[in-house]
């Protein structure tokens, strides 16, 4: 772990990163609070605004003595050298942290090993900075609906998203430790996503007792995502405006992602196909649910029943890699009783 930046690297963008640092480069800086905040950017190397509002902090900060300890975790920097989500023949950097079902690969390995030394590390807390790659608001990300958990959250965003899958998710793996949310920024390399994450940042390193954030959880908007849904591997697609004359091709609708966060009813048209279902549909728990949600009707590929769909991508890269979209219920805040361990500041 480094113990400083190395020299000029606050001067590069993302895509230069590579210059001067690896995948998975650590670096602690002391604050005046010594117990530190870890902060994940770059897991994917096209998701730049964690690493864009990371420096205009420092940058502001570091001259005068941060308020606060932070390390820093830089993750696929090979893969934004190319403006990528990932390398090809690289798993996801995000489904490798410590989890239920995790292959023993060189990526989990070292993954495990940064995990079981920030586990002795005594983090206030814990934020993995991602962008989405569709039109969606800003919002967090949580795996436990606990008091710190849903304060963290609030300080990014009153709209959040209550998740347990996919595996190996960093907020999750850190989840078990400390309060740990993953906030998404909108789209890569917008203002207002790079704003409101600096903000994020500024209001998070002065706070000292996440059981405790004063006016902050009035309105929460909470979502509970129970399904993901894909395209099936061996189906071709694109994204248009109507039905192909192509049997085996599944048109995604244009625009479809401009219903992310908004309640849509059944009957709603996700795409075309004159072939047999293009989606997969699964649970949390990775069980096939499809035939439940989606049918086809006259080749249209339509939503049964209501539901909010969040993270709708129209990046066919996105789409291959990770999921076309997931489906979302909204859910009553919980009475805020349950804590965490060490959650508050024991001392500056």
């Amino acid at each position: 772990m480094l113990e400083q930046l190395p020299e000029g690297l606050l001067d590069l963008p993302a895509h230069q990163l590579h210059t001067r640092i690896d995948d998975h480069t650590l670096i602690h800086l002391d604050g005046k609070i010594q117990r530190p905040v870890f902060v994940s950017i770059l897991q994917h190397g096209d998701e730049h605004t964690g690493w864009d509002a990371l420096r205009d902090y420092l940058k502001n900060h570091l001259q005068h003595g941060l308020t606060r300890s932070l390390i820093i975790l830089f993750g696929n920097i090979q893969a934004a050298a190319l403006n990528r989500r990932k390398l090809p023949g690289q798993p996801d950097f995000n489904r490798r942290w410590p989890g239920k079902r995790i292959p023993d690969d060189a990526i989990a390995r070292r993954l495990r090993v940064i995990t079981d030394k920030m586990r002795q590390a005594n983090l206030f807390a814990s934020v993995d900075i991602h962008n989405n790659s569709g039109r969606n608001p800003h919002y967090s990300g949580i795996n436990r609906l606990e008091k710190p958990f849903l304060n963290l959250a609030s300080l990014f965003s009153s709209r959040m998203i209550h998740f347990t899958s996919p595996d190996g998710i960093q907020s999750s793996a850190f989840s078990r430790f400390c309060p740990a949310i993953t906030v998404e920024s909108g789209l890569s390399g917008t203002a207002d996503g790079r704003e409101q994450t600096h903000t994020f940042l500024e209001l998070l390193l002065t706070q000292t007792n996440l059981e405790k954030v004063p006016g902050i959880l009035e309105h929460p908007e909470i979502y509970r995502v129970f399904a993901s849904v894909k395209v099936r591997p061996d189906v071709p697609f694109r994204i248009g405006t109507g039905p192909s004359t192509d049997s085996d091709e599944f048109v995604i609708k244009k625009d479809l992602d401009f219903l992310n966060f908004q309640r849509v009813e059944g009957g709603q048209v996700f795409g075309w196909t004159k072939g047999p279902m293009p989606l997969l549909v699964e649970d949390q728990e990775g069980c096939d649910i499809t035939c439940g949600w989606f049918a086809i009707e006259q080749d249209r590929v339509l939503l049964k029943h209501p539901a909010v769909p969040a993270m709708i991508t129209q990046k066919p890269q996105a789409i291959m890699d990770d999921s076309l979209c997931y489906l979302m219920q909204p859910v009553q805040p919980p009475a805020m009783t349950r804590t965490v361990k060490n959650t508050t500041e024991e001392s500056a």
